[in-house]
């Protein structure tokens, strides 16, 4: 296998990647074509054909760029609980503040929860066990359809606000509210 093309493929799937975000800054996700694409990459459309099937592709690039780095700060930080993994969450898209905003104005986000959930598995595989998933087998889907929705609209909320508190004083109000007997 020739390992340079490999890395020469997954390069020019960055650059496409980057030109997608640096395009949204100005264009709707809609409007933006292939062609405007290869140029802001300065790449041809034939490796964008030789590489992707549509803008979608680009995006699901840009979302499993994301979700690799979500993954591996879970495993750094090495998470094993629900709150501590909200909170992993919410600093990570904090500190990818910009992104969340064009995926936001681009209504992009519908797209971005579909995708969350469907890698919502891996994460509870990596923060609890297969054992544990294996376990709840039937009931699993719901429990993370139920965390991801809240997490999601949680976000959305919070990018409507512009971000405006830091997400460890809105996790820490969250967590509150939960405990509160109030509630």
């Amino acid at each position: 296998m020739n390992r340079t093309n490999g890395r020469i493929a997954e390069r020019s799937k960055q650059q496409f990647a980057m030109a997608l975000f640096s395009l949204m800054k100005v264009y709707k996700y809609i409007e933006i074509t292939v062609t405007q694409l290869a140029q802001e990459a300065n790449l041809s459309r034939k490796t964008f054909y030789r590489l992707f099937n549509d803008k979608n592709d680009v995006l699901k690039q840009l979302f499993d760029t994301l979700f690799f780095d979500f993954f591996s700060e879970i495993k750094e930080r090495g998470i094993k609980h629900y709150w501590d993994l909200v909170q992993v969450y919410f600093d990570f898209w904090e500190s990818r503040k910009e992104i969340l905003l064009l995926l936001s104005k681009n209504d992009l986000m519908p797209i971005m929860f579909e995708y969350v959930y469907r890698n919502s598995e891996k994460i509870f595989i990596l923060v609890r066990t297969s054992e544990k998933a294996e376990a709840f087998n039937e009931l699993l889907p719901y429990l993370l359809a139920y965390s991801v929705g809240g997490m999601h609209s949680m976000l959305i909320k919070w990018v409507e606000s512009e971000m405006s508190v830091p997400s460890s004083v809105l996790i820490a109000q969250l967590k509150a509210g939960f405990q509160s007997p109030e509630l």
